[in-house]
């Protein structure tokens, strides 16, 4: 009798796990176009808990010469973009920017630690934080 209490609760918390979605790991992948710009924000859950941010914005440079390219290579686009989120700015890490085959690729990571101000701004469902991004014009999927 014992054994077979045992069993209904372990299937018991394993279902509600199961049916909660806890620990299940999904990232959430939106895109948004701002001013020719493309931007990427990825967010990964565990869960309902947000375990990673990252944010890219890439620019296509066709129509400007070398010599404006060349120009633009010499800006710091991380301090741009970290100014353009100023909410956001100390949460900026890993920052790198590229210019290859006439694109600007800008990369940074966000700190999530720095980007909630406290425990229970880490944990969204992903279903509400694709809702909530999407309302601000991003288009998202779930992987």
């Amino acid at each position: 009798m014992k054994k077979i209490k045992y069993v209904l609760g372990v299937a018991l918390f394993a279902s509600i796990l199961l049916l909660t979605g806890c620990g299940k790991e999904q990232t959430l992948r939106c895109k948004a176009v701002s001013s020719g710009v493309d931007v990427g924000f990825n967010v990964k859950f565990k869960g309902r808990l947000i375990t990673n941010m990252d944010i890219t914005y890439d620019m296509d440079l066709s129509q400007y010469n070398d010599t404006a390219i060349e120009a633009i290579r010499k800006q710091d686009f991380c301090s741009v973009v970290k100014k353009s989120m100023s909410q956001y700015e100390s949460a900026f890490e890993n920052c790198r920017q590229d210019i290859s085959d006439k694109k600007l690729h800008v990369a940074s990571d966000l700190n999530v630690d720095k980007v909630a101000k406290n425990e229970l701004e880490k944990l969204s469902s992903v279903k509400d934080a694709k809702e909530g991004l999407e309302k601000v014009g991003y288009t998202c999927t779930i992987e």
